[in-house]
């Protein structure tokens, strides 16, 4: 681990500027992948936004993925949280759009397609963050599920690195990453 010149402690991602770099990168990542699925599938003049709903749906699912493996099966990490659950389904889920997109067709004479692109982003996008939660908690039967916590907490992830984190205790016998 790098030490930091100055005090000669090890330095760790939970350093502010750190945080804000991995914020940034996976930020970058996550819009550039949005606008990609944007160039993949134009909508139409009026049309169904699929590439708004893809992004949103496997944004959600994604979060729902690496929250429940950093708190459930992975040993703590100060990258992760910023850089996944922050950084790229921050930069690649778009609520702005999706309220853009939804008033635009109900405004141009398309309400029914408003109100169903809504309910199928909500539904979707629900099971979406249900399902990346299942999948995070495969193989962990018998262990405790722990809540997902809010992706924009880092959580108690400090100088200790572990310290109050609910995985203590990690058996690197279990075959989860360290």
């Amino acid at each position: 681990m790098p030490t930091d010149s100055r005090s000669a402690r090890p330095t760790t991602w939970s350093e502010p500027l750190g945080r804000y770099g991995l914020i940034a990168v996976g930020g970058a990542a996550g819009t550039l992948a949005r606008y990609g699925l944007a160039r993949l599938w134009p909508v139409a003049t009026n049309g169904f936004p699929w590439a708004t709903l893809v992004a949103n749906v496997g944004g959600g699912f994604v979060l729902g993925l690496i929250l429940t493996l950093v708190v459930e099966r992975w040993r703590p990490t100060t990258a992760l949280r910023p850089l996944v659950a922050i950084g790229f389904c921050g930069g690649l889920t778009t609520w702005s759009t999706l309220m853009l997109e939804i008033a635009q067709r109900g405004r141009h004479g398309d309400p029914g397609l408003a109100v169903a692109y809504l309910a199928i982003t909500l539904v979707v996008g629900f099971g979406a963050v249900v399902a990346g939660i299942a999948v995070g908690r495969i193989g962990a039967e018998g262990k405790p599920s722990l809540p997902v916590p809010d992706p924009d907490s880092l959580g108690d992830l400090g100088d200790a690195g572990d310290r109050g984190h609910p995985t203590n205790g990690h058996d690197p016998s279990d075959g989860c990453p360290s």
